[in-house]
């Protein structure tokens, strides 16, 4: 029986794929959309169980064993998670948080943790000797693990989650409904050994810009202050267009605190869906090549360095616009997952999608996620953390026109992660990897245009894996080492690299059909667009007066 295994991108060899068998055999069939999602995720390949000879094997996945099952199958010394189905017992539906142990293999966000949950069908676990409880919910245990030999041995009280043929991974994995695919995504990142990139957050803002030492309700001075008090960076997503002016002391502002504050690309003319727009080739990239070079002279005003990140007005981005993007040089693009699927309905979205630190639009630009900027969000922020995804919450200049509570919370919050690395979108982009080591060879697989990458000691080897690209297509690879001059490889395609300890890369795929945006022909911005920016920009700096207005008239009015 052929196994499932990931199909979307030619995986390199070299990156070792856990076999992972499932019990009993019919199982394997049943649940076959949720398997083949997980494939995406993580290199792990499942085979239907054929005996209970687990030794050729690297762990088990079982479903709707008994306690005793799970555990003859973990007498193999191999690792296994069993979803428990005793003889005779029913099940029952317990409803409240779920409450985590503090157990230290958890993610430091979750350990001691309580978090809401939809009701859940749990069967009879008990605890017994050996066993350590890893969560619980209405006082009935949900998850336990114990040492079987030299192997964890896992088992579940929940049903598994079903996942339907034409489903997404993010149904069953969603801040309502996440426990029950949680334990499973842990064990399989466990098994294959599979490092993700460190927790790295960012507050980020749409529109503002360096006209003045404030825009709207964001005051920059006071931002900055709050920012270094409570441990967080902010990264303004600013319109192209605007950088017709630079007020040069708030530019300096950002300028010498490059670890709070920082810019992105926010459009160009920042008109409605801009980037979602029916356009014609050659407007594509008059649109994608002036955003960058305003970026540009907006950079030499003000002595900032900008990433090439876009961030797209109204999260809209077509398919051909991400094609466009990509020619010209941006390493990457950040918009909810919900906004780039509902922007594009006939792209074939992978199973595992909004799972991963970047989806890939067209070919290949990397479309990282963000989250919206909201005093409930915990749980998709632990969520997201355990996956190694980035947290990029975002929101506009009024979610702080009540004060800077919000982002405190939020911050202390995230912080109590431990470990973060709050920073600017650019460091975000290119920290985007996942890796995996195999002696003293390491596999890269980038979720990023370009990374940058401190070789770790007994490293001799890196290969590179580029997961959006398909069998037929040929991308050259440029290779970095320090100040190095860069190497061209123009027919990589995923063999060892070698390298030293200690080396610091920079390794970016080349498109090859890469286009200088000072070579496009640009075309005259509209002068109905230059003015709705201009209103648009009125309106936000006169929103704190209104508001205050307001807030005085209803005080009046009450008195």
């Amino acid at each position: 029986m052929r196994p499932f295994s990931a199909s979307v991108s030619t995986l390199d060899p070299s990156m070792h794929r856990s076999t992972i068998a499932v019990f009993p055999a019919e199982a394997w069939a049943e649940h076959q959309p949720l398997l083949q999602a997980l494939t995406e995720l993580y290199p792990v390949d499942f085979l239907a169980g054929q005996g209970p000879d687990l030794a050729h094997l690297d762990a088990a996945l079982l479903f709707g064993v008994s306690r005793a099952q799970a555990l003859r199958a973990g007498e193999s010394g191999r690792p296994c998670l069993a979803f428990i189905t005793e003889p005779g017992a029913g099940t029952c539906a317990v409803s409240g948080n779920v409450c985590f142990s503090t157990l230290p293999s958890l993610p430091p966000g979750l350990r001691g943790s309580s978090l809401p949950h939809s009701p859940l069908q749990v069967t009879t676990l008990t605890e017994q000797p050996g066993d350590t409880v890893v969560a619980r919910s209405s006082g009935r245990i949900l998850w336990t693990q114990r040492l079987a030999g030299s192997s964890h041995v896992h088992l579940l009280a929940m049903e598994p989650p079903a996942l339907p043929p034409d489903g997404y991974l993010f149904q069953i994995f969603k801040p309502t409904d996440w426990a029950r695919l949680f334990p499973v995504l842990r064990f399989l990142r466990d098994v294959s050994d599979l490092k993700l990139p460190p927790l790295r957050a960012c507050f980020m803002f749409d529109d503002p810009n360096l006209h003045w030492k404030s825009y709207g309700h964001v005051n920059y001075p006071r931002l900055l202050q709050h920012a270094r008090t409570h441990n967080y960076h902010v990264s303004f997503a600013t319109v192209p267009l605007d950088g017709w002016f630079t007020h040069k002391p708030t530019a300096a502002l950002f300028r010498d605190n490059p670890d709070r504050l920082s810019l992105l690309v926010h459009g160009n003319n920042h008109t409605h869906r801009e980037l979602a727009q029916v356009l014609s080739e050659e407007e594509r990239l008059a649109l994608g090549a002036q955003a960058l070079l305003r970026t540009a002279c907006l950079e030499r005003a003000s002595g900032l360095s900008i990433p090439r990140v876009m961030a797209a007005p109204h999260g809209a981005c077509s398919k051909a616009m991400a094609a466009v993007l990509l020619r010209l040089g941006f390493e990457a693009a950040c918009i909810s997952r919900g906004s780039i699927m509902a922007h594009n309905r006939d792209h074939a979205w992978r199973k595992a999608v909004g799972l991963q630190p970047a989806e890939f639009l067209e070919n290949g630009l990397p479309i990282i996620p963000r989250f919206g900027l909201a005093p409930t969000c915990h749980t998709e922020l632990l969520l997201a953390s355990s996956l190694g995804l980035p947290i990029i919450l975002v929101g506009h200049h009024h979610e702080v026109a009540g004060g800077l509570d919000l982002l405190q919370q939020l911050a202390d919050f995230i912080n109590s992660f431990g470990g973060v690395r709050w920073t600017d979108l650019g460091s975000i982009a290119r920290s985007n990897f996942y890796s995996q080591r195999n002696g003293d060879l390491l596999h890269v697989r980038m979720y990023s245009r370009r990374i940058n990458l401190t070789v770790p000691e007994g490293i001799e080897q890196v290969s590179v894996e580029r997961p959006w690209l398909k069998s037929q297509d040929n991308e050259p690879l440029s290779w970095r080492d320090g100040q190095s001059p860069p190497q061209m490889l123009p027919d990589y395609t995923g063999e060892p690299i070698q390298t030293r300890p200690g080396a610091h890369l920079e390794i970016r795929p080349v498109p090859p059909n890469a286009l200088d945006p000072v070579k496009v022909h640009l075309k005259r911005t509209p002068l109905w667009a230059i003015g709705r920016r201009q209103l648009c920009e009125a309106r936000d700096r006169v929103r704190p007066s209104v508001d205050w207005l307001r807030s005085l008239n209803r005080k009046n009015n009450g008195s």
